[in-house]
């Protein structure tokens, strides 16, 4: 069964810091992990709000992810603020009908 994640979040980092302190650092990493079928980034630079939702092969996937030494190097960055996490299995059937 698939899984979703959204990870919601404040950075205190303009347009160009994120590219080199944010992107830079952990989108190509994130794009090797084992079960992860995809991640889509949000930014709003004017409020500084972010987000990004991960879909999973399955749980297990993304409780590795999660225990992950690489996760926690993400989650001590000092300009990563305000992080909530919402892990929540993908409904299939209803997914299917809006190409989900």
């Amino acid at each position: 069964m698939r899984y979703a994640q959204i990870f919601r979040y404040v950075l205190t980092l303009n347009e160009t810091e994120y590219q080199e302190r944010w992107l830079k650092p952990y989108a190509e990493a994130i794009a090797q992990v084992p079960g992860l079928i995809r991640k889509t980034w949000m930014a709003d630079f004017d409020t500084g709000t972010f987000a990004s939702v991960y879909i999973w092969e399955d749980k297990a996937s993304m409780d590795a992810f999660m225990a992950s030494p690489a996760i926690a190097k993400v989650g001590s960055e000092p300009f990563l603020k305000e992080l909530e996490i919402t892990a929540i299995p993908v409904h299939e059937g209803a997914s299917v009908i809006t190409r989900g």
